[in-house]
């Protein structure tokens, strides 16, 4: 009767250990971490052309600061910052991205013969850039200039940030801890390098392009973070 329970003990853990091994299995199968951090990388890099759209030189006195819609003011320039274009820029662009995430997890999943929860991780992406970037683009017209930060940091913060919030329920969905791990460190970048210009880094750029030191850094992190969960995913870890 020993010899018996001790059987019994030895069959339940391993058929514990083999649904483990297939739960993890599983897991691995739904996962395509890499696609979405090199779309949205790729996503933000591509925001350049509308940042640089909603800038524009006018005349002014700057020895009155900014004032009468121009926010930046160096070496005698003024630069008149619209948030409009850029807008409408995330608007499309993270309905398109999210979208093709989707449809990209599903089709894997499927082709893999495993399920995909991607709904939710998608659906917190559109919201969280819909809102935070519509508030962000058009605070003044909508009458919130007193709970909302505004300005051209505040315009190229609220969408890099968003996407770090997003990947927090990307990686709950996953159960996956280097993506968690990988959002923290990203927002960190994001918050740092929305307030990174040319004058920080020593830059001789123009005024209306001072956005885009932020921009490259943190596009540029998500690409590489995609490709390291790539080499991971080949890899089978």
């Amino acid at each position: 009767m020993t010899d018996h329970a001790a059987d019994s003990v030895d069959t339940a853990r391993q058929a514990l250990s083999a649904t483990r091994q297939l739960t993890r299995r599983v897991r691995l199968a739904q996962r395509s971490t890499w696609f979405p951090l090199v779309l949205l990388g790729l996503v933000v890099l591509a925001s350049a052309p509308f940042y640089r759209l909603g800038r524009h030189v006018v005349t002014c006195d700057p020895a009155l600061g900014a004032r009468g819609g121009v926010e930046i003011i160096h070496r005698g320039t003024c630069v008149q910052v619209v948030g409009w274009p850029v807008g409408v820029y995330w608007i499309v662009a993270f309905v398109l991205a999210y979208a093709a995430i989707a449809v990209v997890y599903v089709y894997r999943a499927r082709s893999r013969g495993v399920g995909a929860r991607i709904l939710p991780y998608v659906g917190s992406g559109i919201a969280a850039g819909l809102v935070f970037g519509i508030a962000s683009a058009w605070a003044q017209q909508l009458d919130l200039q007193g709970y909302f930060p505004t300005g051209p940091v505040a315009v190229g913060m609220v969408p890099l940030l968003s996407i770090g919030l997003a990947l927090f329920v990307l990686a709950r969905v996953e159960r996956n801890w280097p993506l968690l791990a990988f959002a923290i460190g990203y927002l960190v970048v994001a918050l740092l390098a929305c307030g990174m210009g040319r004058r920080r880094l020593g830059l001789n750029l123009d005024p209306t392009w001072s956005f885009l030191p932020g921009l490259v850094v943190t596009g540029g992190v998500l690409l590489l973070g995609g490709m390291g969960f790539a080499l991971a995913e080949r890899r089978g870890l």
